[in-house]
């Protein structure tokens, strides 16, 4: 499988734990142990976890337009903000006020209208609203990381 960053004993642990198998059993058809399927299987979700995150921030470096958004702000600020930097760079939003609050509640980290982290909003190349919580400056910290959003 030279075309995947996962090793054959990883696709093969995540589709029989997709069929519903727990990993005692896994192990016990591969003639391994427990916790050999345990790492295997966390070192391929990391992995995947770092694909898209690769993937996500190769989607931002080609966007048509990125906005920082920091931790504490109130999320009805954010669209006037992405409509003004927009303009600046001649780029139609195609998105009414509205309907980027409401992406932003779904699937920002959003409590009580405030951005609990840094993010970066963006519209990607084909007009779909993405978040980032990986910015350039941010690649150095992806080693070692566990699991995340």
């Amino acid at each position: 499988m030279g075309k995947s960053f996962l090793t054959e004993h990883q696709i093969k642990i995540l589709r029989l734990r997709a069929k519903g198998l727990k990993q005692s059993e896994i192990a016990e058809m591969l003639g391994t142990s427990r916790a050999n399927v345990s790492i295997l299987e966390r070192r391929a979700l990391e992995k995947i976890e770092k694909a898209r995150n690769t993937l996500l921030l190769w989607e931002q470096i080609n966007s048509k337009i990125s906005l920082d958004v920091k931790a504490g702000e109130d999320i009805f600020t954010v669209p006037e903000r992405l409509f003004r930097k927009a303009d600046e760079l001649g780029i139609k939003v195609p998105y009414s006020t509205a309907e980027i609050v409401a992406f932003l509640v779904e699937n920002a980290p959003v409590e009580d209208r405030l951005v609990k982290r840094d993010i970066t909003l963006f519209l990607d190349s084909k007009d779909r609203l993405r978040i980032s919580e990986c910015l350039l400056e941010d690649i150095g910290k992806w080693e070692g990381e566990g699991q995340k959003k």
